[in-house]
């Protein structure tokens, strides 16, 4: 009997975790998911530090999950 090893392909995620910046300028950050085939994400939340809503821009993709 032949012990072989198959390279089995790893299938990709559908998701990755990406950390959004706000736009405020306060380096206040979040991560969040998003699908990987869609665009860049832009959201608009709170940013505690100016106590309102501002932009959120996806600043770096962190790992896919």
């Amino acid at each position: 009997m032949f012990l072989t090893t198959a390279n089995l392909a790893k299938a990709k995620s559908k998701a990755v975790l990406v950390q959004m910046m706000s736009a405020a300028g306060t380096g206040y950050f979040f991560n969040t998911k998003r699908n990987r085939l869609k665009d860049k994400m832009v959201l608009r939340k709170h940013d505690p530090f100016v106590n309102r809503h501002v932009l959120f821009f996806e600043k770096r993709k962190i790992k896919s999950i």
